[in-house]
């Protein structure tokens, strides 16, 4: 045994492999602690200050606070920084949670509190941070913090603007940590993302000058920082190439940034003025008003003085167009040819209807949603027609779930299928089967004075279900009313009673109807509301 060991001990190609191992790891420990190395100036705030040119600082004049307020109205610190759950926001506290794809970011808190806020805090530090996104300690501030933008602020504008949020309220509460996936957690890392994307420069000069643009430009790429919502982004979260201001995904994936360039799937329509309105009111130009984020900027530009607001939607107007729609919302038709859209989901809503017991103890019912009826209690699956939604039912008699009712109406000659309300109005109350056309009684015949046309009053008695009813009619009316505000209201003012004829609607709703999500229930009741409250039905019957 002896001798084997020594012969290993003296075996050369043993020695050679001992040798290469070492040197293996040597190189392998080499290239470690060179990445380390690597990262380290990388990520490293002094190295990107190296590498950009110094920028502007602040002259000797003193602070004008009255622009430091504008400055932090179009900045929207508030709507991040501001203390949560309380009214004033003006203390800036900090805590406000914002949910990413990357984690939660909670905000800090920039209030004057010398401790956890940014009351010790020197100009010099308040401008890096927040041009150039490093904190006063020395950290890579995440660009959840919009510094990209901020960073075309010049020095005079972030002087005035700390010098105001000094005036504040301090605010001692300490936000908590943020909470972030991995590798996102590693602060560091952000340094090589600032190191390629952050190009630390003011605004490039305009060709033409013009007063208004330059300042409309200045406050939507600078304080605004309209472009860090209202565009899409790559997995690295930069906006992506040639589609700023196209609209994109809210930070936590679940909602959607409008696209806000000059293209037909932005706000080419709106008008310089209708913009001007839309940040004094948050009231769109086809009546929609702004809701969530939106909302609470709108708190912050309102109070923006007017020539601010004029040169933002001057300039709002010169952005380029991006052919972007938003999520389910089709491509522009440019062709002359008319599309019609497919019902692309299938919807779930809740109908106006009246409970089984109050049904049981009511004498008449309306109908809420389409249903079929049979002239026989038991004729089984087989229907006899079918009862629209807005017909009036007087109850004869009951039988388990099942209603004898009898319907009360108008036929037109030589139409014998249909059921409409009044004489001369087309308001469709049932479609007739041939047993239920045969079944039903009609009476004298009258020539409307209007159209000439010779109409019968009809009855039929009939059984339905005592499902899709309501013992209300006002309760439908309600409904009606509420569907057409979040409806056709949303573009067109809202009607009144002497604009349209109740025949007139048909056609009008009929060609609207593909550019709505109404089901074909919704659609029967908002109809039948418009054409009972038309100027040419018989006021008597809207109270019916």
């Amino acid at each position: 045994m002896s001798g084997l060991a020594d012969q290993v001990e003296h075996d050369p190609g043993h020695q050679e492999g001992d040798y290469t191992m070492k040197k293996l790891y040597c190189w392998f420990f080499t290239f470690i602690i060179l990445g380390i190395a690597v990262f380290l100036v990388l990520t490293s705030p002094a190295v990107w200050s190296y590498t950009h040119p110094a920028r502007d600082i602040a002259d000797n004049n003193p602070p004008d606070l009255d622009n430091g307020r504008v400055m932090f109205i179009a900045s929207d610190c508030a709507t991040c920084h501001a203390t949560p759950n309380q009214a004033d926001h003006l203390k800036l506290g900090g805590g406000r949670a914002l949910d990413t794809v990357f984690g939660r970011f909670h905000m800090p808190n920039i209030s004057p509190d010398t401790k956890n806020g940014i009351g010790s805090w020197t100009l010099e530090q308040f401008t890096r941070a927040v041009r150039e996104g490093v904190g006063a300690e020395g950290q890579n501030l995440y660009p959840a913090f919009p510094y990209t933008s901020y960073q075309h602020m010049t020095a005079n504008d972030i002087r005035d603007m700390f010098a105001y949020i000094k005036t504040l309220e301090p605010v001692s509460e300490k936000a908590p940590d943020h909470q972030l996936k991995f590798p996102f957690n590693i602060r560091r890392g952000v340094g090589v993302w600032r190191l390629f994307f952050l190009n630390g420069q003011p605004l490039p000069s305009m060709q033409a000058s013009d007063t208004l643009l330059e300042r409309g430009r200045y406050l939507v790429e600078g304080p605004g920082h309209c472009a860090e919502c209202h565009s899409p982004r790559n997995f690295m979260g930069v906006i992506k190439s040639g589609m700023r201001y196209g609209g994109g995904i809210t930070p936590d994936g679940k909602g959607y940034f409008p696209n806000i360039s000059q293209d037909e799937t932005g706000i080419r329509f709106w008008a310089a003025n209708s913009i001007v309105n839309y940040l004094k009111t948050g009231i769109s130009p086809v009546n929609k008003i702004a809701g969530g984020d939106m909302a609470e900027v709108i708190e912050n530009t309102k109070k923006l003085p007017p020539e601010d607001l004029q040169a933002m939607a001057a300039y709002l107007k010169t952005i380029p167009g991006v052919d972007h729609p938003a999520p389910g919302q089709p491509e522009p038709n440019y062709t002359s040819q008319i599309v019609m859209l497919p019902q692309t989901q299938s919807l779930n809503v809740t109908l106006p209807t009246s409970s089984v017991s109050q049904i049981s103890n009511a004498g008449t019912v309306y109908v809420a949603n389409t249903k079929s009826f049979h002239l026989d209690e038991a004729a089984g699956n087989e229907e006899d027609g079918k009862l629209l939604a807005t017909a009036e039912l007087s109850i004869l008699d009951r039988k388990d779930n099942m209603l004898k009712v009898k319907l009360d109406g108008w036929q037109i000659e030589g139409s014998q299928a249909a059921v409409y309300a009044l004489k001369g109005q087309r308001i469709m109350l049932a479609l007739l089967g041939d047993k239920a056309i045969a079944a039903a009684k009609r009476g004298q015949a009258v020539v409307d004075e209007i159209t000439d046309q010779t109409w019968y009053p009809v009855s039929i008695e009939l059984w339905t279900d005592n499902t899709g009813l309501n013992t209300a009619r006002n309760e439908m009316w309600t409904y009606s009313a509420d569907l057409f505000n979040n409806s056709c209201g949303v573009c067109h003012a809202l009607p009144e009673k002497e604009h349209y004829l109740a025949n007139q609607w048909i056609g009008n709703l009929n060609a609207m109807r593909r550019y709505t999500s109404l089901t074909a229930d919704q659609y029967r009741l908002l109809l039948g509301y418009l054409q009972n409250h038309s100027k040419d039905v018989n006021p008597q019957t809207e109270n019916k």
